[in-house]
């Protein structure tokens, strides 16, 4: 089965979707009730999703997202694909949010997979073989947002996820000489 994936944003409204088309498309509609019902009209959200198919994203161009300037380099390492700590964490969900942001700054990956997140931790010198537990315990304090099923999830962090994640990264930064 094809995967599709569907990032769109309405005002101040965003909508990101990856998986099958079938499923795409019903959270689409469910996100588009949610937002007609927030007061947009109904034609501008039919047109901009007919000028984007679920199979295509649209990328800004050259746009980093901001993560607050902070001197990421003193306490993480990015290779490809792969974000690592170069301190230790006091919690695992504390690395666990550090990496999450170091993702979306040295790679603008706003939808990180578990996959990354562990080879991360394990890049880190943390002895972890799942994720899942812990990240859904981060979703539950509404600290990231899951997208996704089984193996094809992925992680984001929500606004108030993004904040704890910044002070995370300036105490451990306080900690390099």
């Amino acid at each position: 089965m094809a995967e599709h994936r569907l990032k769109i944003k309405i005002g101040d409204h965003e909508f990101e979707a990856e998986g099958p088309a079938d499923i795409v498309q019903s959270q689409f509609a469910a996100f588009k009730e949610l937002v007609t019902s927030a007061g947009l009209e109904k034609k501008s959200i039919q047109s901009t999703f007919d000028t984007t198919p679920p199979s295509i994203i649209i990328p800004k161009p050259d746009e980093k997202p901001n993560t607050n300037n902070l001197p990421y380099e003193k306490i993480m390492r990015h290779d490809a694909r792969l974000v690592s700590l170069t301190v230790h964490a006091q919690s695992l969900q504390d690395a666990i949010l550090a990496l999450l942001l170091g993702q979306r700054h040295f790679r603008s990956n706003d939808s990180v997979t578990g996959s990354e997140i562990l080879d991360g931790l394990r890049e880190s010198g943390r002895g972890v073989d799942r994720v899942d537990h812990t990240l859904s315990q981060l979703a539950t304090e509404g600290s990231v947002i899951v997208v996704g099923q089984h193996r094809a999830k992925r992680y984001r962090l929500t606004n108030a996820g993004m904040n704890k994640a910044q002070e995370i990264v300036r105490s451990l930064i306080a900690l390099v000489p």
